[in-house]
């Protein structure tokens, strides 16, 4: 199945949760870990500043920001909140930049197939991407996609 990805733009928001820092060989291992830990514990069940009910898996932080997704990244689970909710202990403020964005829906909205979106991320090559925060949408519809940003 091919994935064709939707082209949009989106205006900065602010997303607070709980983070991992972690790199390409060790998470395979280190994210779903943290999302069983983050899942298990309700951790976003009381998030201050709350907006919606979406949950964002937010990759930020890179290593080689701006020039390839390879290296040391942040991995932060969370909500969109206002961007003046203070921060609890144990939770981070991730600020998301306006861009313009390419949208990868997972396949059937089936968030166990979130690889299948990734990879069809990656493999596109018809944009220039950032490599300067990309995310993973969870929309209360049940809908699941891969954001990157493209310039």
């Amino acid at each position: 199945m091919t994935i064709i990805p939707r082209s949009f733009h989106t205006e900065p928001f602010t997303v607070l949760g709980i983070e991992v820092r972690t790199n390409g060989a060790a998470s395979a291992v280190d994210i779903p870990a943290h999302w069983n830990h983050v899942v298990t514990d309700d951790a976003l069940a009381h998030v201050p500043g709350r907006l919606t009910d979406e949950v964002y898996a937010v990759y930020t932080n890179l290593e080689h920001a701006g020039r390839s997704r390879s290296g040391w990244f942040s991995f932060i689970i969370g909500v969109a909140v206002d961007p003046a909710t203070s921060i609890p202990d144990g939770m981070t403020l991730a600020s998301v930049p306006a861009s313009e964005r390419l949208e990868f829906a997972a396949p059937d909205g089936d968030h166990s197939r979130i690889l299948d979106a990734w990879q069809a991320a990656w493999d596109y090559d018809d944009a220039q991407k950032t490599f300067l925060c990309e995310y993973e949408k969870y929309g209360v519809d049940g809908t699941v996609s891969v954001n990157l940003g493209v310039s």
